[in-house]
Formats: structure tokens, sequence, C-alpha cells
């Protein structure tokens, strides 16, 4: 017992000698120290945070560490591969992990010191670009592919619905009725992070999955999804503001249908112009973004129509310029001649009956860009692919001015139409 009580006081007192001479036994400053002096400190802020540059370009950033002994400060890398040091700056030279250590050699007495820091160089972000061709039909024509990224690197494609489609470079063949679900991948580098695009391609029989721009109504002004909805009309008759009780509109019960009237009373009925329309908003939209792109709306990707259900009054049918204008106001948005713009496409329905009728209308086929805002060298197909749909508006062609009410107590000539039902793309 005696023998290690006396080992234990001695091992006490070695350690108590440590901690006094805590020069002679190393450590300070978060790194090394050396011996013979006093010992100091490197307060060594830590460099990271930027990302690699894009080759020529090599980004950089300053170093900055200070001794408690005042004295100079270097650096050096520890991973020259990744990253070099000059002076007090660091070059970025590929994404990874960067190990720089400040130096303090000694200085007025006080031992050397020295602390690392290690810190992720992350890899640039990038996109690839690569539209749905949309709906094929089932034959023997291949289909193109094309996709590309925001940094210029190249594109793979692979499918992984075999069975449907088969992919060869930039070819698709289409083997089967289904959807052909295509990956195209850049797989990054030292500088670009790895990144992909999926797209489903329709074949055959095979449709797109259904997206509702709105499936009903709240009350006269907003839809279920709370959209705003706002009819308009005028005339020369009134003054270009529909006013005097001439129109107006209503919902029904169940909040599936919305009807927008517009009664001209004229005294003389010769020569009457007037417009007629609804603008429909996407959900929670009140109206488009004045000051830029309106993020809000329906993101078409291999949706080949839009589909509605309408209905007009028969006097209005029974014109000859009974036609609808069906407007998708687009997210795009530019200045023209001053004033906010928004891209925007228009087809023209000729309806094929008074009472309610389905219709289906193909984007591709149908639509054509009715507002440019002044931009030029647009595509329909890729616009719609770009931008959300934020705006679906439905307007008279010709208001009817022509064509009577039987029996109304003045002369009336009226313009009305009923939408029943979702609104949908597929």
């Amino acid at each position: 017992m005696m023998i290690k009580e006396a080992t234990r006081f001695q091992l006490s007192a070695i350690g108590l000698a440590c901690m006094a001479l805590l020069a002679g036994c190393g450590g300070g400053g978060g790194g090394s120290g050396g011996s013979g002096g006093a010992v100091q400190t490197i307060a060594f802020d830590f460099p990271g945070g930027a990302v690699v540059g894009v080759p020529p370009t090599v980004a950089t950033t300053k170093l900055v560490a200070t001794a408690s002994s005042g004295g100079p400060v270097t650096f050096t890398s520890n991973t020259p591969t990744v990253c070099t040091v000059s002076g007090d700056t660091v070059s970025l030279l590929v994404a990874g992990e960067c190990s720089v250590t400040a130096t303090q050699s000694g200085y007025q007495g006080y031992a050397a010191a020295s602390h690392s820091q290690i810190f992720v160089i992350p890899k640039r972000p990038q996109m690839v670009v690569f539209r749905n061709p949309g709906w094929q039909a089932l034959d023997a024509q291949p289909v193109t592919l094309a996709a590309a990224t925001n940094t210029g690197q190249p594109v793979v494609f692979t499918t992984s619905t075999p069975a449907v489609c088969s992919v060869s470079g930039t070819s698709l063949s289409k083997l089967a009725n289904g959807l052909c679900v295509v990956t195209a991948t850049q797989e990054g580098s030292d500088i670009f992070a790895k990144a992909t695009t999926v797209k489903n391609i329709p074949i055959g029989t095979e449709q797109a999955a259904a997206v509702p721009f709105l499936t009903g109504y709240k009350d006269t002004s907003q839809t279920k999804e709370l959209g705003t909805v706002s009819p308009y009309s005028g005339s020369s008759v009134d003054g270009w503001y529909c006013g005097s009780n001439w129109c107006g509109s209503s919902v029904s019960s169940d909040g599936a249908s919305f009807t927008y009237f517009y009664n001209i009373q004229p005294k003389d009925p010769a020569g009457i112009g007037a417009y007629w329309g609804i603008k429909l908003f996407a959900g929670t939209l009140t109206d488009l973004a004045a000051n830029g792109d309106t993020l809000t709306g329906v993101r078409i990707d291999a949706q080949a129509a839009v589909k509605f259900n309408m209905a007009m009054n028969s006097e209005w049918f029974s014109t000859s310029n009974n036609a609808v204008n069906v407007d998708l106001a687009l997210g795009h948005f530019a200045i023209k001649e001053g004033k906010a713009c928004n891209v925007t496409l228009r087809a023209v329905v000729k309806p094929t009956a008074a009472a309610a009728t389905d219709y289906s209308v193909s984007l591709r086929d149908k639509f054509t860009i009715n507002e440019s805002c002044g931009l030029t060298g647009l595509d329909l197909w890729n616009e719609l692919q770009d931008y959300p749909i934020s705006k679906v508006e439905f307007s008279a062609a010709g208001v009817n001015t022509s064509v009577s009410t039987p029996g109304a107590a003045a002369l009336t000539f009226t313009t009305k139409l009923t939408l029943t039902g979702a609104i949908t793309f597929q």
C-alpha cells in the first residue's frame, strides 16, 4: 500500500509541474507551439464560403490571421491540388476540402505557433434545360431530344421505361403506348455539381396528367382556388362602360357554373361598337405582377390542350360573329411602350352549339402568340414550358349587336356566356 501511494504522489507532482511550465509541455493557439519561449496563440478567421470559379477564372479569398505576440503570420496550403496560397490570398482551384495553415515562426521571446483551418469549397450548381417534346404518335418516326445546361456541359439521355421507348444518343424510338420517362443528366465535374431533369412523354393512347387551372367558383369575384374573377363589358351606347344594370354575374348554388351577361338597350341600333369578356386568374392571384415575371399559375409539361365547358345565349349564337377568343396570359413579363406587358397566346373558338358543350383546344395547333410584348424570336411551345399560365381570358370576337331578345320590354341585344366545371390542361 505504501508503494502505491508513493507512486500516485509522484505522478501528481509531475502533472502539477507540467501545468506550471505550460510552455515546456506545448499547446496553445489551436495548433502547435514551439519550445524555448512564451506561448502565443493565433486567431485565424474562417475563410470558407466562396465557391470555385469557372475556368479560366480562379476564385480567390483573403486570409486573415493575427498572432497574440504581434508577429507576422504566414500561410501555406496543405492541399495544393485543391487550393493554393500566395501571400494572404488563397486560390480555389477545384471543389473539395481546402486546408490552410497560419504560422507564426517565433517573435520577441514567443515560441512558434500555428493554426489550421479546413473548409469545403462547394461545387457550382448547374441546371439542365430539357423541354418536353409533348405527346407523340406511336409510329416509327424517331423523336430528336434536345437539352442544354446553363454551363455548356454535355447532356446524356436515358430512359427508365424501356418497354415504352428507347434512347440512343439524342434519338428516341417509340415502342408502345404509355408514358416514356426520359432523364437528361449532366454528371458534373470538379467544378460543377451533377444535375438532372426528368420528362414524362405520352406516347400513342397515353395522355399527360390533367392539370386544373380552376375547379369552380367561390362567388362572382373569386374562383374556388381564390383567383380573381373579373368580367368586363361596354359599348358606344353606354360610354364604353357597362352601366344602367345592363350587365351582371351569377354563380350556381354548387359553385360549378359562372355566368356573365351584357344587355345592350339602344335607342338607335345603328353602328353599335362593343366589347365583352371574363378574366380568370390562377389561384390566389388578383392580377399579374406589374414589375417582373408572375410566378403563380399552371405549369405545362406534356399537356396538349386546354379543356372547358361553355354555353352562350341563343341570340348571340345565331349571329354570324359568335366566336370566342381564348387568351392564355403567361408569367413572361416585359416592358412595351413604357407599360407592363405579358406574353399572351390566343385561340379563336367557334362554338358548335348554344347549349353547354365541352371544348378541347390544342395548345400547339390552335394557339398563336397574340401578344409578344415587343420580344422577338419567341417559340410558343418553349414559352408554355418556361412560364406559368397565370390568366385565362374569354372574350367576344364580336359582341351581339344584331339579334334582339324576343318579347323583351325594350330593344335588347344580349351577350351571355356560362362556364361550367373545371378549366383544365391535359
